[in-house]
């Protein structure tokens, strides 16, 4: 006579999902007049929106640079101190105006994360 021997199946531990949340909150940039935006703080909650920097009437263009670093410190003090800013290079384009336009907002861009140590 054969004897077969049962083995209780085994069960494996439920896999734990971790969340593995940034160490420094990351701010995500699409340079220009209209700037796409998103900011991945700490918490893990993104926010993200559109903000439009275009001069008024009786503005001078500085005001579009002057406007872009308050949004850049008001979104720094709204969601924790930057560590990271990204964005994307551009190499090429629409015409000239386009290009001076990047030119600055990139300018001011760096200029900012210099002051403030990112």
């Amino acid at each position: 006579m054969l004897a077969v021997a049962r083995a209780e199946p085994t069960q494996s531990p439920p896999e734990a999902r971790v969340a593995v949340l940034p160490p420094r909150t990351i701010l995500a940039l699409d340079l220009g007049s209209r700037c796409g935006w998103a900011v991945l703080p700490r918490s893990g909650r993104i926010a993200s929106g559109v903000s439009e920097f275009r001069p008024g009437r009786f503005e001078g263009a500085g005001m579009v640079f002057l406007r872009f670093e308050r949004f850049l410190g008001d979104a720094s003090e709204a969601s924790g101190p930057f560590g990271v800013v990204v964005f994307e290079e551009v190499r090429a384009h629409a015409g000239t105006l386009a290009a001076q336009v990047y030119g600055g907002f990139l300018a001011h861009l760096t200029a900012w994360c210099e002051r403030n140590a990112v």
